[in-house]
């Protein structure tokens, strides 16, 4: 009897609900293929388990919610109509720029303004000069992003909230803070998920050590469960200049990457209070 009550216990306890129905709704998005249902599905059963698992320290966190903010703001002000369509996607202080422009100078000009803020670490600039994709692409893309986010809260093995993800013409970009074997399992659950054309990766390499030591301070319990991706395996591509195995140094700030590369640095070291963000610039 009490073995039957413990195992009872177990199974209707909070994170283990909020597993069981983050896994749910990833089949019911398999199965459906409905883009306009599944971030909503996300969201609503999806935060509760990932939440405490990011790996940032808070003053990191809030230094990348102003630079979204600060990028998003003027990039969207200063560009308007057909010269460009730029997203961005920041963590731990590195910049992820996709989207289209018009000419070159255009594309430059975003990555000077965005590697000139003093919080930026380093600069990912996937932009095309090419014509903007219509309405159906942007959609499929917001919700291969959400599918594979969940599907990656539900594979054994991947640390989901240390991990950001963005998908721009079917191609997924993966940031965050990981070991090689999580960057390579997040890989694998990215690219064989039905849809994914291509996934290149751009992360921030931490040794086994480090990674205790961060999982530690985070104090929490990593709600993943175990899960099979689905679909055809897309090709994987890594940002040129990544060097997975370089050697980490936690009591260091991350220093600034060459552009177009992803940064081997170690991860910023833990922010006390939030970094002021500078005004809005006039890119040149």
């Amino acid at each position: 009897m009490t073995n039957v009550t413990k195992t009872n216990q177990k199974k209707t306890s909070p994170a283990r609900i909020a597993r069981t129905a983050v896994t749910v709704a990833a089949l019911i998005v398999s199965a459906t293929q409905l883009a306009g249902c599944f971030p909503v599905l996300a969201g609503a059963v999806g935060t509760g388990v990932v939440m405490a698992t990011d790996r940032r320290p808070t003053g990191t966190q809030t230094i990348d919610r102003g630079l979204q903010m600060e990028i998003d703001s003027t990039l969207s002000s200063r560009f308007s109509g057909d010269k460009a369509r730029v997203e961005a996607a920041v963590f731990n202080r590195k910049v992820l720029l996709v989207g289209e422009v018009s000419n070159a100078d255009v594309k430059q000009q975003v990555e000077q303004y965005v590697r000139g803020l003093q919080n930026t670490r380093d600069v990912v600039n996937e932009l095309q000069v090419t014509a903007s994709p219509g309405f159906m692409t942007r959609s499929n893309d917001a919700y291969l992003t959400s599918k594979v986010k969940t599907l990656m809260v539900t594979a054994e093995g991947v640390p989901a909230n240390s991990i950001k993800v963005t998908t721009d013409k079917g191609v997924v970009y993966l940031l965050g803070i990981v070991t090689n074997a999580e960057g390579d399992k997040a890989t694998d659950v990215a690219r064989n998920s039905s849809g994914v054309q291509k996934v290149v990766k751009a992360f921030d390499y931490i040794s086994e050590s480090e990674r205790a030591r961060l999982d530690a301070l985070g104090s929490s319990q990593n709600g993943n469960t175990g899960s099979e991706a689905v679909g055809t395996p897309a090709p994987v591509q890594s940002v040129p200049g990544s060097a997975p195995n370089a050697p980490v140094n936690s009591d260091a700030p991350a220093s600034m990457g060459t552009s177009g590369g992803a940064t081997t640095s170690p991860v910023a070291a833990p922010v006390s209070s939030p970094v002021a963000l500078p005004p809005g610039r006039n890119l040149p």
